[in-house]
């Protein structure tokens, strides 16, 4: 791996595409399913934990990583992971029950737990070393690629034609990436090992898990609630919102990566955690459809430059041995503070109202820029090859 002159092979190529078709049903629902709720007649704690379930079914999926690893070829989990995904699209528009819905998010999340797994470890196994920062960050272009277009084509096909078009559109390309992985080729078959041999647990990672546990809990009241502000503030611009926040995370990623060969985690965090600290102020005071696409400016490039600059840096310091451990806690991580999220926020909701809420995703947001200087201390090291 290490001679090879490109990674641009027709394995990564492939699996980028497959992760970027599964994050664009991902981000398809973001903005519709809190939309969906409502439309049931669901309670901002109901949506809260019905919006929030996938990531809890996801880490549980995730502490049985090293098993899946020993027992199973990453590309079968994904083919697995990607239909536990289809029945959940299917079930969403025939079930109408709040503990069914969650039910159906749960298998959502078993599915979510196992593709962005298996996805990224896939990826980084196609990548040298020296240019993990960039392969990563090219890898995640796809997924921002998507998620760009994602909103607009959501928000259209349920303003156009219902919720039931919505969901067989998530179908329909949930297909398409299953014919991605189906295309691969064998070349990264897994290391026989027993099951317990590699750890779901290892210290070292806490570092990165810790900051990517918090910028879960902000991304989830992003995600979740601003559909909602927006619609209550009269604003018509959500869609906006999310399709500029994607496009800005696009063009910060390549820049990212290879910043982060260079120079290591310290700067970009600094930077990427101050940016979306402004975007968190701009939503909490957005009464106007251009502040809006402002704060999506703003939050986009720090969601595009903090995500890939924490897996990049748990990717540098991880070894072969290690990779599914780091991944499966990294990854848990962002999905408990994404499902704790949700749901806590909803009930930040419901005391203080959504403008509130923004203000506590404001006050944490200043915080973090603290922790993440203070965790990434002496880590510049780590971009010289």
């Amino acid at each position: 791996m290490q001679k090879q002159k490109t990674y641009w092979t027709r394995n990564f190529i492939l699996i980028l595409l497959g992760n970027a078709l599964l994050f664009m049903v991902y981000n398809m629902q973001v903005p519709v399913l809190p939309l969906y709720g409502k439309h049931l007649g669901l309670s901002p704690a109901q949506i809260g934990i019905f919006v929030g379930a996938i990531m809890f079914a996801s880490l549980v999926t995730r502490l049985f990583i090293p098993w899946f690893s020993a027992k199973f070829s990453k590309r079968g989990l994904l083919i697995g992971g990607i239909l536990l995904y289809l029945v959940a699209s299917v079930g969403y528009p025939l079930l109408s029950g709040f503990g069914l819905l969650v039910l159906l998010r749960l298998f959502n999340g078993l599915g979510h737990g196992l593709t962005t797994t298996y996805f990224a470890t896939s990826a980084a196994a196609e990548l040298p070393m020296g240019k993990i920062g960039e392969g990563m960050g090219y890898f995640g272009i796809g997924t921002m690629v998507t998620a760009s277009l994602a909103p607009l084509l959501a928000l259209g096909v349920v303003h156009r034609y219902g919720f039931t078009a919505f969901f067989l559109t998530c179908v329909l390309t949930l297909f398409a990436a299953m014919l991605t992985i189906v295309g691969t080729r064998r070349v990264t078959a897994p290391t026989p090992k027993s099951p317990t041999s590699a750890p779901v647990f290892d210290a070292q990672f806490l570092p990165q898990c810790g900051l990517v546990f918090v910028l879960g809990i902000l991304m989830s009241g992003v995600m979740t609630f601003t559909p909602i502000y927006a619609q209550l503030r009269h604003l018509t611009g959500i869609s906006g919102f999310f399709f500029v926040a994607a496009i800005a995370g696009v063009v910060i990623r390549p820049i990212v990566g290879r910043t982060f060969d260079r120079r290591g985690p310290r700067l970009l965090l600094l930077v990427s955690t101050v940016l979306l600290t402004i975007g968190m102020v701009l939503i909490a005071l957005v009464d106007r459809n251009w502040i809006l696409l402002t704060a999506g400016v703003f939050y986009g490039v720090a969601d595009g430059a903090i995500y890939p600059t924490l897996e990049a840096w748990i990717f540098k310091v991880t070894t072969l041995a290690n990779r599914d451990t780091a991944t499966g806690m990294f990854l848990n991580a962002y999905d408990l503070g994404m499902g704790l999220g949700a749901v806590i926020l909803g009930w930040v909701v419901e005391a203080v109202a959504y403008q509130g809420m923004f203000w506590v995703l404001t006050a944490v947001s200043i915080v973090y820029i603290g922790v993440a200087l203070a965790l990434s201390r002496g880590t510049r090291s780590l971009g010289v090859d």
